[in-house]
């Protein structure tokens, strides 16, 4: 169960930047998402609100970390534009999604309610998966490391070359349970 506040809004002030004019759907959105989320019964994630850049979606995200390492190893948002969102995994700083379903996409259209029952029901199940970190040993002492879901073996994030020759790694260590 997690003590921290899940979806905490950016301060764009903090960058130079005008304050968010949020709209009264996309404050709808934040209160019946926030209100899911403080049922969940997961490991804490990083959680954000704000726009991307062009200020086009009201934007909501999450970000799995190493906390050990201090590494994001993935992030995925939702875009939630009135009526409907577009959700998935993020492929870049601006926020765009890879679209397309191994990667978690999805469209949605609803009430205001509906979307924000949608979205958390899918950030809960990408909270609950777990996430392993594993490493390799290397003769140049450069250890190889990648962290992937423990259910599926897909792999969020890379450091250094795995081996290609099929040595198992030495270590395998749960990041996120």
């Amino acid at each position: 169960m997690d003590v921290h506040n899940w979806f905490e809004v950016e301060d764009p002030e903090e960058y130079g930047e005008e304050p968010w004019d949020f709209g009264e759907a996309e404050l709808a959105f934040l209160a019946a998402l926030r209100t899911r989320a403080a049922q969940w019964r997961v490991q804490w994630a990083s959680s954000q609100v704000g726009r991307p850049e062009g200020e086009s979606s009201f934007l909501v995200h999450i970000g799995l970390l190493d906390q050990a390492r201090r590494l994001v190893l993935a992030e995925w948002a939702v875009h939630f534009y009135g009526t409907h969102v577009l959700a998935g995994k993020v492929r870049d700083q601006l926020f765009n999604l890879h679209e397309s379903p191994e990667h978690g996409f999805f469209r949605a259209s609803g009430t205001v309610e509906e979307l924000a029952e949608r979205c958390a029901d899918w950030f809960e199940k990408l909270l609950r998966r777990p996430v392993d970190r594993v490493e390799w040993a290397s003769t140049d002492r450069k250890h190889a490391t990648h962290w992937e879901f423990a259910d599926t073996g897909e792999v969020l994030a890379m450091r250094g070359s795995v081996p290609t020759d099929g040595s198992p790694p030495v270590h395998r260590i749960p990041v996120r349970h």
